[in-house]
């Protein structure tokens, strides 16, 4: 590696490149699974703010993806968003004085 940094040993220097490829997997994964790269503000809060959110997404997306035993991404965003939605409409039915356990039949789901 050629570097400008002097005063690191060669392996500080190839251990800081190893971190700098996990850093830019991990920035490709929330730019392609989690559309990072729309962002809604330019100024540095903003940016900070979309990416601390983007990055619980992606926390909460994959230990659901764990507990679950799901494989892609794709399968995993359509399964957790499904669940989300139905939870919500529970919560929705429920505050409206309905029956919640009616929005299975409704969405032809069988509970759980």
């Amino acid at each position: 590696f050629i570097t400008n940094i002097l005063d690191l040993s060669a392996i500080d220097i190839t251990l800081l490149y190893k971190s700098r490829w996990d850093i830019e997997i991990f920035f490709k994964f929330l730019k392609q699974e989690l559309n990072f790269s729309h962002l809604i503000n330019r100024s540095e809060n903003g940016i900070m703010v979309v990416l601390y959110t983007t990055m619980i997404a992606a926390t909460l997306l994959l230990t659901y993806k764990e507990i679950n035993g799901l494989k892609g991404y794709k399968i995993m965003k359509q399964h957790f968003l499904n669940e989300l939605e139905k939870l919500l409409m529970k919560d929705i039915v429920a505050l409206c004085g309905g029956d919640p356990n009616k929005v299975d039949l409704l969405l032809k789901i069988p509970p759980k």
